[in-house]
């Protein structure tokens, strides 16, 4: 069909975080570092416009904490000569399950983190 297939925009969301998660240096809150996972409880992708192949992407996402679970969204972005095209939107729901798959809290150092993010709650122009 000349476009990138829909089941990659999470590929694109997962990495986002996971960088996300790297500049800050949180890789040590969850596995392999830890007894931690952060299990995807449900998502949700939106498509606004189509991506080709070779279209450069940029995804920015924001994230928060809800109980014990974490919320990310993300705006998937083609960037242009002159601008930036924005062709997803997204939003990850997970939560942190020890070896037994039993929910756990965030750990602290992940908590102290998310407490100095900033939140909109219209981020997304689906919210």
């Amino acid at each position: 069909m000349g476009v990138v297939h829909h089941a990659n925009y999470l590929h694109f969301c997962e990495e986002a975080r996971v960088a996300w998660m790297r500049y800050r240096h949180l890789q040590n809150t969850h596995f392999p570092h830890t007894d931690r996972v952060l299990a995807v409880l449900n998502y949700q992708v939106w498509h606004k416009r189509p991506a080709a192949f070779d279209d450069v992407i940029l995804v920015r996402l924001q994230v928060r904490a809800v109980g014990v679970r974490l919320q990310f969204q993300y705006k998937v972005n083609k960037l242009n000569e002159t601008n930036e095209e924005l062709i997803a939107e997204a939003e990850t729901v997970h939560i942190p399950l020890d070896r037994q798959f039993k929910p756990q809290r965030p750990s602290p150092q992940l908590m102290q983190q998310l407490e100095k993010e900033q939140w909109i709650e219209t981020w997304l122009s689906n919210s």
